[in-house]
């Protein structure tokens, strides 16, 4: 079958985008189907305020081209539900309704999921955005219900995040060596909890021995890779935005993941990281919640809360038995939970509903 999605730019070195590492894995992984790409979204790299609307005029324009000139019979939208993602999402799925071709509209997180959104505009086309797709797709039980509560939308499928373990897993277990390395890996900017990693850091570094990673980009990269070189010197190392066998290298000499985000959905970075037995220490928030179990396979830290963030680091470098366990626990959820070969039986099987409907 012929499928469009939808998803910003797959090269991961013009975009840092979750939603981005899904599409490509299921590009990857899914040879039961012929995908095409279409891009919506602007990279990270700033544009003016002229070329950000003429670029998405031209995407939203071309649209029914691509879908009549490639023979598409389903397309795969993929948005965070928020205010760009709604407006965007909601013309290409109106051609859709017009073209006649069946739609799978997969969530990932998002603000107005999390906390809804009163404007009552935004909130009809979500739901006109609901009512017209064939299968609606959320990452976890937590997201299903609060498009339950905030949206009023009770048909939805959960199909959470999944990677191929495979390429992260070790079988040996991943120990705390003598200089541990604490790793970020994600965009760069405030609501990922960056200010707060930043003052975290400043009172760890008075009683540790570590090395940290930063791995990403966006609008506080160079701002946080100042304050970082002023707080830990040559203990500091900005690795840029990391893909392939570099992303791998990175997150197989790390100990501690760090995600102290404001909102969330299910990032690919911490399935990735907790597959290589990466200890995360994440905020509870977003479909994080079904995956880390405080204490069991990783921390839970308070929400833009720099002291606590440096209490939770603390715990785990101090207790090396502890370590492991969170470690081996971590690995061992992704492994039985989030492989991609059972995400893309799941997958195929809403397709045929989508199709079947």
């Amino acid at each position: 079958m012929n499928i469009l999605i939808t998803a910003p730019s797959l090269n991961p070195s013009k975009n840092v985008s979750g939603v981005a590492a899904v599409a490509y894995n299921i590009i990857k992984y899914n040879n039961h189907h012929c995908y095409y790409h279409y891009l919506l979204g602007k990279p990270d790299k700033s544009l003016s305020k002229l070329m950000w609307i003429s670029q998405i005029f031209g995407q939203l324009l071309f649209f029914p081209l691509f879908v009549k000139r490639n023979n598409i019979e389903l397309v795969h939208q993929n948005l965070p539900l928020n205010f760009k993602g709604i407006l965007r999402e909601y013309i290409i799925n109106l051609w859709c309704r017009i073209m006649d071709v069946s739609v799978v509209l997969h969530i990932h997180g998002g603000l107005y999921l999390t906390q809804g959104t009163k404007n009552i505009l935004f909130k009809k086309l979500a739901l006109s955005l609901f009512s017209h797709s064939k299968q609606v797709v959320v990452l976890s039980e937590l997201e299903q219900e609060l498009l339950k509560v905030k949206f009023g939308f009770s048909t939805s499928i959960v199909l959470s995040n999944s990677i191929c373990t495979s390429i992260f897993n070790s079988q040996q277990s991943k120990k705390l060596n003598d200089k541990p390395i604490l790793l970020y890996l994600g965009k760069i900017e405030k609501n990922k909890g960056i200010y707060e990693l930043i003052e975290a850091l400043k009172l760890l570094k008075f009683e540790f021995n570590f090395h940290f990673f930063l791995c990403g980009s966006g609008f506080l990269t160079e701002y946080a890779i100042k304050e970082f070189e002023k707080i830990l010197g040559n203990d500091f190392e900005y690795k840029g935005v990391v893909s392939g066998i570099d992303k791998l290298n990175v997150i197989k000499q790390s100990n501690i993941f760090i995600l102290p985000s404001y909102f969330e959905g299910l990032p690919m970075a911490l399935l990735e990281t907790m597959a290589a037995g990466v200890v995360p220490i994440v905020t509870n928030v977003g479909s994080m919640k079904s995956i880390i179990k405080h204490g069991i396979n990783g921390l839970h830290v308070e929400k833009q809360n720099s002291l606590d963030l440096y209490e939770k680091m603390k715990i785990l470098l101090s207790d090396h038995e502890l370590f492991k366990l969170m470690s081996d626990n971590a690995k061992k959820t992704i492994v039985e939970h989030h492989d991609i070969s059972n995400f893309v039986v799941q997958l195929n099987k809403i397709y045929n509903l989508a199709m079947s409907n």
